[in-house]
């Protein structure tokens, strides 16, 4: 099935970003129902083995207020190997409870996206601000591989909001500032139903008022290791990550009942080199 995606282009600083994309179906697949007897899907998302050793990213740019190093953002590990900012979320949902809009806020604070992963549900407004005193810009690559948008923000306390229809395409919309500041990713996900949920800082998620069927639930958690880095003048200019991580499986939803359901994380070994 065609989706129409309406791709609009801000203000553009050079730069490249890396996909990714969590293919949804079409929002005209969807009737909104008023859900009687619903079920619940509750459960965890755990690391598989030891975690890696912390790995710190390199800050080359306005030290004074991003300080020297940033650990990386992309792997939170909580009580018992608890995996957080995964993504759980049901596949092939043809009716659904009503999505209430509402504005979706990310900051760039402290040289960091906050949230670094923000989900956004369909008809919601972004609103972007910058909470530090340097120059930073959001850039984000929709799931179709162009800049969905790209705004600069000169000074502390620079507001922009990014309208629904902006964010038409569902999926995976990736982040970086390309104010000279490489370490920074970050990602928003675009979800057309409400039976989606962020894991929190112990791996626990919970997807509740589900109406009663099979369905198939997918995790999914953004690559972890550096792939690759390029660097100028002795500096770190990019980094490049390796390929997310997805997992499925097949759910049963019972009238009123609840489905416990565990996922495991197995890293893939680190490259051998990342430059």
């Amino acid at each position: 099935m065609r989706q129409a995606a309406r791709i609009l282009r801000w203000l553009v600083i050079g730069g490249s970003l890396v996909v990714v994309s969590l293919r949804l179906p079409a929002g005209s697949l969807y009737k909104s129902v008023a859900t009687k007897d619903g079920g619940t899907i509750k459960g965890k998302v755990a690391l598989h083995r030891a975690a890696p050793q912390t790995f710190f990213l390199d800050v080359t740019k306005d030290n004074d207020w991003c300080g020297r190093k940033k650990q990386s953002p992309r792997l939170a590990i909580g009580k018992g190997k608890g995996v957080r900012n995964a993504i759980v979320s049901l596949v092939g949902v043809t009716h659904r409870k009503k999505i209430g809009t509402r504005k979706v806020l990310l900051n760039q604070k402290n040289c960091e996206f906050d949230p670094h992963v923000l989900l956004l549900p369909s008809g919601a407004d972004l609103q972007i601000v910058n909470s530090d005193g340097t120059l930073h810009n959001v850039r984000a690559s929709a799931p179709d591989g162009l800049t969905a948008f790209n705004i600069a923000q000169p000074v502390k306390n620079f507001r922009f909001t990014v309208k629904a229809d902006q964010l038409k395409t569902p999926g995976i919309y990736s982040l970086l500032c390309d104010a000279g500041h490489p370490w920074m990713s970050g990602f928003i996900a675009v979800m057309e139903h409400p039976y989606y949920a962020l894991t929190d800082a112990d791996g626990n998620f919970i997807l509740d008022d589900i109406p009663p069927g099979n369905y198939k639930l997918k995790m999914w958690h953004e690559g972890v290791h550096v792939s690759r880095t390029e660097t100028e003048s002795g500096k770190t200019k990019s980094y490049s990550f390796e390929q997310p991580y997805e997992e499925t499986q097949e759910v049963a939803v019972e009238p009123g009942g609840t489905v416990n359901v565990e996922f495991e994380l197995s890293l893939r070994p680190p490259p051998l080199t990342a430059k």
